[in-house]
């Protein structure tokens, strides 16, 4: 699951801008939606990556975790995949989530910094 992201934002990264369009898939998760998803997704891998020191372990706990997120969150693996791969098609929006996605990481980041603060 989150390897699929990650070889998605690789193929992104290395997209040329003529980059062939994938039409959108008929259960898109749409942008708005998305970006929570992938803010939780990026926590979810950095939690487990500090965790597990194997890449078996890993992969396991991060499979099963990801698409336990993916279904509370009412979506499916494969309708996640298929809406990474339209926005991967296009660049501009791809960068713009992402960029989303780091601005809610900092927030919270902010957040967490601030409480510890204050106490």
């Amino acid at each position: 699951m989150i390897r699929f992201l990650v070889i998605s934002f690789v193929l992104f990264a290395s997209c040329s801008p003529g980059i062939d369009r994938i039409s959108a898939p008929k259960d898109l998760i749409l942008r708005e939606d998305l970006i929570p998803v992938l803010t939780e997704l990026t926590k979810l891998e950095g939690h487990v990556t500090s965790k597990f020191n194997t890449i078996n372990k890993y992969h396991k706990v991060i499979t099963r975790t990801g698409d336990s997120l993916l279904k509370s969150k009412g979506y499916t693996n494969a309708q996640f995949e298929a809406s990474m791969d339209y926005y991967i098609s296009r660049q501009e929006e791809m960068i713009a989530i992402y960029d989303q996605v780091l601005e809610n990481l900092n927030e919270d980041l902010g957040k967490i910094e601030s409480s510890r603060d204050t106490l």
